[in-house]
């Protein structure tokens, strides 16, 4: 009672569902394996998308204040050039009075302002009348966009410019003086120090990997924390934009390097107003960025962010998952196999105990039985059945004695029945000369094996050529060619069977001679025509046979070749006609004769026999 309850809990007699249950539920760990890493990348878009969003208001933002900035700047700018002693010193540009009394105020208003860097009038020519910088005086910067602007009565502001004389960056706000009957009679300049601009811009990076910067309209960077990058185009810029900068002498550089951030390039320029985009920086790390216009001017506010900054803490996340997940799979790999063991070791036995039944070793195919789930009785059922398969080799190997193969194939396959049906086939007859006087001599053993001995070489030659051997008449061998199994060429496989019967027996001979033994000599008659082929008897006993015609002319051609010593292969018209040309055989027209059993003759010709390479039949 108790051996049966273990064997109950036994793993090795668990049913094989039960078992297989197991191991799916063991392969399903991955699955979750699976949900968790696509929710850490879902995590991680959603992030981003967060950080985008953060980036963009940032830039926002950023843009809006440096727009009020210029337009407090413009307004003081368009304040101060409405100062009337502006009016008189362009009306008396020579006046030591008017000049020192406009070069005072100049001088105090930048004293007064931080962020102004310069003052300067200039007449309608582009001629500084008066500066807060002194070096200025009598330059001409007509050369200028804000001059040429302004003398032609609007107000400008310029981007970012790295000042002629000082070095100092900083925009410059021009306005048109106004006489009396609204004629430009001058331009008013303010520079304001870009540090106004660039401390809104850096105020955003404090205390964090922010790195915003700016843009003018010909996508070349006009503030950046990093300052190698300064003065540099995202992208190549064109030849004529190359040119303005260079005539304006905008950045005091002979020509603007570029960076090849052509994906940053693109996202700013395909976006309609402010957005986000993706790209590689200079130093190829990638890195995400919010942006926005400027409204007063043509800059663009940039501030990016490497997404290594988000990403890493969740990547850190998931590659300790991963090792938690290498660990699970190893535990998991480790019970799967422990648990495959169970129904995996039978069905290995079961294959190689098969393998051994196809090898022909029914003596090593036994196999074991181990449990009493669905793989033991499996095991039991293939032992049953392999008995059988012992038992019928057996029989087949008896029968394949008795009849030919190819004849115990199709017995077997159960495609012969009692009857017949019409084919054209070539007959080969085959016996020894002066068997009966020579049997005489000798005592029965010897006979049968020299029968044995002739007819093993015999047998070799047939095969060879793919003839099919339907008896063996004492020392005669019956032969046909074409049927059970149906063939091409024949008659030419006879003929060759023929002639290699022949040089067998001539290697059969010579090992008699030297032994000491009388050689044998044979004759072969070879028939070509339609016969009835098929299992020939009672339903208790029954052979396959062929009946006609080509099978009573073969035997007859056999007989005649005792008539013609010289030719001992014989063939009937028929066969001769349909031997190939360029198979080298040698045949003799030998007339026509009239043979036993028949009322008309037989043409028979004499194949001369040859010495031929049967290594590679070529028919």
């Amino acid at each position: 009672m108790l051996s049966s309850v273990r064997a109950r809990w036994s793993p090795q007699d668990w049913p094989l569902g039960v078992k297989l249950g197991l191991i799916i539920l063991l392969i399903a760990i991955p699955a979750s394996v699976t949900s968790t890493y696509v929710s850490v990348q879902n995590s991680l878009d959603r992030v981003r998308q967060s950080e985008l969003a953060k980036l963009n208001q940032i830039a926002t933002t950023i843009s809006g204040q440096i727009a009020q900035a210029l337009s407090a700047h413009q307004a003081f700018s368009n304040y101060l050039s409405r100062e009337p002693r502006l009016l008189q010193l362009l009306a008396k540009p020579k006046g030591k009075p008017e000049m020192a009394e406009v070069t005072g105020r100049l001088n105090a208003v930048v004293a007064s302002n931080a962020e102004v860097e310069l003052l300067m009038l200039m007449n309608p020519l582009g001629e500084v009348l008066s500066s807060s910088d002194p070096a200025l005086l009598g330059r001409n910067f007509a050369f200028r966009e804000y001059f040429k602007v302004a003398a032609q009565g609007r107000p400008f502001t310029t981007s970012i410019i790295v000042g002629a004389v000082a070095g100092n960056a900083g925009v410059f706000f021009s306005n048109p003086v106004f006489d009396t009957k609204g004629q430009v009679v001058g331009v008013f300049v303010v520079k304001m120090l870009s540090r106004s601009y660039s401390q809104l811009i850096e105020q955003a990076a404090k205390g964090s990997v922010l790195q915003p910067f700016l843009l003018d309209k010909d996508k070349v960077i006009i503030h950046h924390p990093d300052r190698s990058l300064m003065y540099k185009s995202l992208v190549p810029l064109p030849e004529a934009s190359q040119k303005a900068i260079l005539e304006d002498k905008r950045f005091r550089t002979e020509t603007v390097e570029a960076l090849n951030l052509a994906q940053l390039a693109e996202g700013l320029t395909t976006a309609a107003s402010k957005g986000v985009v993706v790209y590689e920086d200079a130093q190829q790390i990638h890195t995400i960025a919010g942006f926005a216009p400027v409204a007063t001017v043509d800059w663009t506010v940039v501030v990016a962010e490497p997404e290594s900054v988000f990403s890493e803490p969740l990547e850190q996340l998931f590659s300790n998952f991963q090792v938690v997940m290498v660990a699970v799979g190893v535990i998991v790999l480790l019970i799967t196999l422990l648990v495959s063991r169970l129904f995996v070791s039978p069905i290995r036995a079961l294959a190689y105990a098969a393998a051994k039944v196809e090898l022909g070793q029914y003596e090593k195919a036994q196999t074991r039985i181990s449990s009493q789930d669905e793989v033991g009785q499996l095991s039991r059922a293939f032992n049953n059945m392999l008995v059988g398969i012992r038992d019928r080799e057996k029989v087949k190997d008896v029968f394949g004695r008795m009849v030919s193969p190819e004849v115990r194939e199709k017995l077997l396959e159960g495609s012969l029945s009692l009857g017949g049906e019409s084919a054209r086939v070539s007959i080969l007859f085959s016996d020894i000369r002066g068997f009966s006087s020579l049997s005489e001599e000798m005592p029965p053993q010897e006979v049968v094996e020299l029968l044995n001995e002739y007819l093993t070489e015999m047998s070799i030659a047939v095969r060879n050529w793919g003839g099919y051997i339907n008896n063996f008449i004492g020392d005669a061998i019956v032969v046909v060619f074409g049927v059970p199994i149906k063939q091409e060429n024949i008659e030419t496989r006879a003929v060759f069977a023929a002639l290699e019967m022949r040089e067998r027996l001539n290697s059969l001979n010579k090992r008699r001679l030297s032994l000491g033994k009388v050689p044998l000599r044979n004759g072969i008659g070879i028939s070509t025509g339609d016969v009835v082929a098929g299992q020939m008897g009672s339903l208790d006993r029954f052979l396959y046979t062929v009946i006609g015609d080509a099978v009573n002319v073969a035997a007859r051609l056999e007989g005649l070749t005792k008539d013609f010593p010289d030719y001992p292969i014989l063939i009937n018209q028929a066969t001769y006609e349909a031997l190939k040309p360029n198979q080298g055989f040698v045949a003799t027209d030998l007339g026509e004769h009239l043979v036993k059993g028949r009322q008309s003759h037989v043409r028979i010709w004499g194949i001369v026999n040859q010495d031929l390479n049967f290594a590679t039949p070529n028919i």
